[in-house]
C-alpha cells in the first residue's frame, strides 16, 4: 500500500465535507448533528444560519411522523433552510426563492405516470444556483428527469437498479486516501473488492481513475490519474491545503457515500443505460425533493399512483433516506468536520 499523505503525526482522512473540510481535527462523535451544528454557529457567530438550521431542524421533525405521500412537503422545506444555513455560513451571495421548477415531461405518445416522465429545470436565480455555484459545478445541463435524477443517487442505487432491471451505476470502495506519489505529489487511492476487479466492470470506470492490479491477489487498487502538489512538509503549507481541497472537490463528482456511523464509498461509473449527471449529492438531493414536494402538494392522485406502481419502491427508499443523508452531508459541510452519531440506531437523527 501507498503511504497516506499527513497532517503533523496524523494520516489525512478522507473526508465527507467537499469544499472546505476540516482536515486537522479527529472525527466528531456527537448524539445529535443537529445539536452539534446549531452549537458550532452560535460559537462562530453565525446567528443567521443559526435561525436557518433551527427551521430546517423542526421541518425535519415534523416530517418523521408523516406518511411518504405526506412527508415530501415539509423535508423539502428543512432541505430549503438548512441549504440556507449552509450559504449563509460561508456569506455566500443568493437570491431567497427556491431556484428549481417542476415541470410534465409527458408526450401524447407517453402519457403515463411515472418517474422519467416527473421534469425537474435549475433556474437562473435562487437558492438551488447559488449552491450549484458555491460546489464550482460546471455541468451545463439544467433539465433532468425525476427519475435520472434519483439514479444518480448512490444511497438508493441498490432499488433503482433492481426495479429498472439494470445494472447498478455504483461500486462500493473501501479505505478511500491520499497517498504520496512522485516527489511533491500526492493522488488519490482505494480498494476495489474482488467482486469489482474484472476487466468488463473496470472498463466502466470514469476516465479519472486507473487501476493498478495488487501481487499475488485479485483485488485492484483504484487510483487518481491526475496528482495534486503535497510538499511532504511536516506541517503542510497554506498551498498544500488549498490544492488538497481543490482536488477533493473535483474527485467528489464521482466518489460518493452512503451515511452511516463508518460510510460506505463508491464511485459512480460510466453505463450506457444511464444518464450520468454530475452534480455533487446535495443538488440531486434538493432537486429531487422540490419535485416530490411539488407532487405531494399539486398531485397527490399522481402520487397515489407512482406509490401503486412497479417502482415504488425507489419513492419510498428516496423519502426515508435521503432527509438522513442530506442532514449528514450539509452538516459536514457546514462546520467542515466528521461528525457520526453516538448512541442512535442506524444513523436515525
Amino acid at each position: 500500500m501507498s503511504e497516506q499523505i499527513r497532517i503533523s503525526d496524523h494520516r489525512v482522512r478522507f473526508p465527507r465535507a467537499i469544499k472546505k473540510p476540516n482536515l486537522q481535527e479527529r472525527r466528531v462523535i456527537a448524539s445529535s448533528p443537529w445539536e452539534f451544528v446549531s452549537l458550532w454557529l452560535r460559537k462562530n457567530g453565525k446567528g443567521n444560519a443559526g435561525v436557518f438550521w433551527e427551521q430546517a431542524r423542526h421541518f425535519f421533525d415534523s416530517a418523521k411522523e408523516l406518511p411518504v405521500q405526506s412527508a415530501p412537503l415539509p423535508l423539502y422545506y428543512s432541505f430549503l433552510n438548512a441549504t440556507k444555513a449552509l450559504l449563509e455560513t460561508k456569506s455566500f451571495p443568493y437570491n431567497p426563492y427556491h431556484g428549481v421548477g417542476g415541470f410534465d415531461m409527458r408526450t401524447p405518445t407517453n402519457g403515463r405516470i411515472r418517474l422519467d416522465n416527473e421534469g425537474v429545470k435549475i433556474k437562473r436565480r435562487g437558492i438551488l444556483p447559488s449552491l450549484v455555484s458555491y460546489f464550482g459545478e460546471a455541468e451545463q445541463n439544467d433539465t433532468y428527469s425525476l427519475a435520472d435524477i434519483l439514479s444518480n443517487l448512490a444511497f438508493i442505487h441498490r432499488a433503482f437498479a433492481l426495479s429498472y432491471s439494470r445494472a447498478e451505476l455504483f461500486l462500493s470502495v473501501q479505505n478511500p486516501r491520499y497517498v504520496k506519489a512522485n516527489a511533491g505529489q500526492a493522488r488519490f487511492e482505494a480498494d476495489l473488492p474482488a467482486e469489482h476487479s474484472h476487466g468488463q466492470t473496470l472498463n466502466t470506470l470514469p476516465p479519472a481513475f486507473k487501476t493498478r492490479k495488487l501481487e499475488n491477489k485479485k483485488e485492484h487498487v483504484l487510483e487518481s490519474v491526475a496528482t495534486f502538489l503535497w510538499s511532504g512538509a511536516r506541517r503542510p503549507t497554506t498551498a498544500d491545503i488549498q490544492a488538497l481541497c481543490s482536488f477533493h472537490s473535483q474527485l467528489r463528482l464521482d466518489i460518493n457515500y452512503i451515511s452511516t456511523t463508518e460510510p460506505y464509498w463508491y464511485v459512480k461509473r460510466n453505463l450506457a443505460n444511464y444518464t450520468r449527471i454530475n452534480r455533487n449529492n446535495l443538488v440531486l438531493m434538493y432537486m429531487a425533493m422540490h419535485r416530490m414536494s411539488e407532487i405531494s402538494r399539486y398531485k397527490p392522485i399522481e402520487l397515489n399512483r407512482l406509490l401503486d406502481g412497479r417502482r415504488n419502491w425507489i419513492i419510498y427508499e428516496f423519502v426515508r433516506v435521503a432527509q438522513n443523508q442530506f442532514i449528514d452531508e450539509i452538516a459536514a459541510e457546514i462546520t467542515g468536520y466528521e461528525i457520526s452519531p453516538a448512541g442512535v440506531r442506524h444513523s436515525t437523527f
